[in-house]
């Protein structure tokens, strides 16, 4: 077990590690260059606990900082923060991303990295018990995010994905849209929307008394057929966003 835990948190080394020889392509030669990014969004959110839809929304925004550069070894880095807040579900999630940009085109480009997120002023409260746990954690997960162009045009296919296991959670945020570029002079404007999930799966955190009954419920079945397991010990934050980025 202590080898295995060991193995886990050697993995976000080991990754960044390998972007890094695959990185290795800018010259120390070329002239530096970099680009910062600015975003906000607004997030229309649906909340499920434990695959129950609950009636609540959370509707607040998101916003992001990016810094990419072409010096080589260093990853380029990214801060974003989401906050989600309702009766029964609340966080503040800061995410700290250290990438690699591994292609670039101009009808695709692709980046990898790492994400490390802190969860603050977060609670569950339990729907059937009424118990509440917090989980204010450190976390990491892989990163990746890719921009497809369409031919001929100022439209992108967007996608982020980050996922991972680790302290207890095991976690999932997930972006698609599209947006549309503007150029203004040295400064680019990006109108984008689409839709958002964030999953975070955790016996630890998120265990209900509806999945201690359905576990302890014994009772003989006459007819013999299977019955389905208890519900997940999980909960969901997802919805359609829109809002905008500023690059320069």
């Amino acid at each position: 077990m202590e080898l295995e835990l060991s193995q886990m948190n050697e993995m976000p080394l080991i990754a960044l590690v390998g972007m890094l020889s695959l990185s290795s392509a800018v010259s120390a030669e070329e002239e530096f260059s970099y680009t910062a990014k600015v975003g906000a969004d607004m997030w229309w959110g649906s909340t499920k606990l434990n695959e129950a839809r609950q009636d609540e929304d959370s509707n607040s925004p998101s916003v992001y900082f990016a810094f990419e550069h072409n010096a080589p070894i260093l990853p380029n880095a990214r801060f974003r923060y989401s906050t989600a807040d309702t009766t029964l579900l609340a966080f503040d999630k800061y995410d700290y991303t250290f990438y690699y940009t591994l292609l670039e085109h101009k009808l695709m480009n692709f980046d990898a990295g790492v994400t490390f997120t802190q969860y603050a002023n977060s609670h569950y409260k339990d729907p059937y018990s009424s118990k509440t746990t917090s989980f204010d954690e450190l976390t990491w997960s892989f990163y990746g995010n890719a921009e497809l162009n369409v031919p001929n045009t100022q439209l992108d296919i967007i996608g982020t994905m980050e996922f991972g296991d680790s302290n207890g959670i095991k976690s999932t945020d997930l972006m698609a849209g599209v947006q549309y570029r503007i150029s203004l002079a040295d400064t680019k404007i990006a109108l984008r929307g689409g839709y958002r999930v964030i999953d975070l799966d955790s016996d630890k955190f998120f265990s209900s008394e509806l999945n201690r009954h359905s576990n302890t419920d014994k009772e003989p079945d006459p007819s013999n057929e299977p019955k389905p397991g208890p519900p997940k010990s999980f909960v969901m934050l997802d919805g359609w966003f829109a809002g905008a980025e500023v690059r320069f």
